[in-house]
């Protein structure tokens, strides 16, 4: 009998526990990966409202709490639950698929005229009906009209400082909670009391790469500084894989999936696959027009998981331009003017002889700093004042200011009828 050691035997040996190792992360990463989506779903809850999703949940029999439905039963209404009868689902439950999107980092693509913008648009509202107060809106040709309601950033320059801030928020929310001595749930919970929570929407997101330069940091001088190629690349890997834990949500709308137009951020596809929840829109061809329009189907697939579901898209006959919870509209029309605008065209127009003063109310004072500023701008005779140029050179006792600062005083003086917005950052002074 051979006391040599069976090196076929050991190499089989080797090869299952490989198998057995492989099949255990593969399990282990499905697990966690449910575990985030439910996270998603309930964040913005409190914990009564979540225990009462999770009651909801068991009543209808979810794949989260039973295995008896199918993955595609979370979304799909026509899914039936084995070992149950099947009740009567309600037509607004085949747009169920929107609730995924809500608290997770998800990203919306598809071709010309598949439904993009307007899609876009109901997962917002859904986001704002949930509790999600702040919505920014990076979109770099957009309008106030078209996006009332919500926090929109315009201009690619504009973009950038606002990605730069987001990156800074990040890390300082990370500090804060590493110091704050709480478990995670106790930190998101703190988010969501003290109204920290947002959704970043990157609107036109296939465009970014190509006009956003790096800007540059307050606290480098001119001849060191270089921008960072790959700082749109590191945006989007920071705003993927880092926001859910602090509550900074984005929606990426892009007109496709690949690396190379997200971002040109190369080598990140399994990243990507894992850390986004992907709903794709399909696009169809009209007969008569012969032009790309949305044929109201789509496909989503979950963070972790490699299947697609098909899924239906709300029918919708105008796109929802308002955003405010009072009083919500989806027709183009346009802003009512309030009673005090109508008074003062009133007196402005049929009165001209009276005096101004008699109908308008004390002029607002501006705070000490919003004051200096309006004294530099006229004394500088800058009639209009663009604060990307002018903030190198407002100083207060040699103390120099960061633009969203400058943008509260800006928003000050003009609150005060000392100035018009006539563009982003950029005001125009009242001649005196």
């Amino acid at each position: 009998m051979s006391l040599l050691p069976n090196k076929s035997n050991d190499r089989t040996v080797d090869i299952q526990k490989a198998e057995i190792y492989a099949h255990t992360e593969i399990e282990v990463t499905q697990m966690e990966a449910s575990e985030a989506i439910f996270e998603a779903q309930t964040a913005g809850m409190t914990e009564q409202q979540k225990a009462d999703y999770i009651k909801q949940l068991r009543e209808m029999k979810t794949p989260y709490l039973q295995g008896s439905q199918t993955l595609a039963g979370t979304i799909d209404p026509n899914d039936k639950v084995t070992g149950a009868e099947t009740s009567a689902i309600a037509p607004s439950d085949k747009y169920r698929w929107i609730n995924n999107t809500i608290g997770y980092p998800t990203l919306i693509f598809g071709g010309m005229g598949a439904g993009k913008s307007w899609t876009t648009r109901e997962i917002i509202w859904a986001k704002r009906q949930a509790g999600w107060n702040q919505i920014f809106v990076l979109d770099p040709h957009g309008t106030q009209v078209e996006w009332r309601g919500v926090n929109l950033i315009t201009g690619y320059r504009e973009i950038a400082d606002f990605m730069q801030w987001y990156m800074a928020e990040m890390r300082r929310r990370y500090k804060a909670y590493r110091e704050s001595g709480m478990v995670e749930e106790q930190w998101t919970q703190h988010l969501r009391d003290t109204n920290q929570h947002f959704c970043v929407v990157a609107e036109e997101f296939t465009t970014w790469t190509d006009n956003i330069v790096e800007p540059m940091p307050d606290d480098f001088p001119d001849e060191k500084w270089k921008p960072d190629p790959d700082f749109i690349g590191k945006w989007f890997r920071c705003a993927m894989t880092e926001s859910r834990k602090q509550l900074m949500i984005p929606l990426f709308v892009a007109h496709d999936r690949t690396m190379e137009i997200l971002a040109k951020a190369k080598g990140l596809s399994k990243l990507r696959d894992a850390a986004l929840l992907e709903v794709e829109l399909i696009a169809t061809i009209d007969p008569i027009t012969t032009e790309a329009k949305a044929s109201g189907q789509g496909k989503i697939k979950l963070p972790g998981h490699g299947q697609w579901i098909d899924i239906e898209l709300p029918k919708l006959d105008r796109k929802r331009i308002d955003f405010r919870l009072d009083e919500s509209r989806t027709v183009n029309e346009p802003p009512t003017i309030d009673k005090a605008t109508l008074e003062r065209i009133y007196e402005l127009e049929f009165n001209l002889g009276n005096k101004a003063g008699d109908t308008q109310d004390e002029p607002k004072k501006l705070s000490p700093m919003a004051q200096k500023l309006y004294e530099y701008l006229t004394r500088t005779e800058r009639i209009e004042a663009d604060v990307r140029e002018f903030k190198g050179n407002f100083k207060v006792n040699a103390e120099r200011f960061s633009v969203e600062q400058i943008k509260g005083w800006m928003y000050e003086i003009v609150g005060a009828g000392l100035a018009d917005w006539i563009a982003e950052g950029v005001i125009k002074l009242n001649q005196i």
